[in-house]
């Protein structure tokens, strides 16, 4: 296995871990989920709300898959 994705393979690692133990603090503080802030932002039931989201996950993904190519 080369070393790159094995240093992938650890950052998803580490952000599950991180994502695991961060989420019941945050929830104990009072930050309200991304749906609520959705729903905040956009109202119940619309479509912008899933265009938002999903711009927000390619966005994630393609600065990942730079960052990714970028350790080679």
């Amino acid at each position: 296995m080369s070393e790159n994705r094995k240093t992938a393979i650890l950052v998803f690692g580490l952000g599950l871990v991180a994502t695991l133990l961060a989420l019941p603090f945050l929830y104990a503080l009072g930050l309200p989920s991304f749906e609520v802030v959705l729903m905040g932002l956009f109202g119940e039931g619309n479509a912008w709300a899933l265009v938002f989201t999903a711009l927000l996950v390619l966005l994630i993904f393609f600065g990942l898959r730079k960052w990714i190519k970028s350790t080679d």
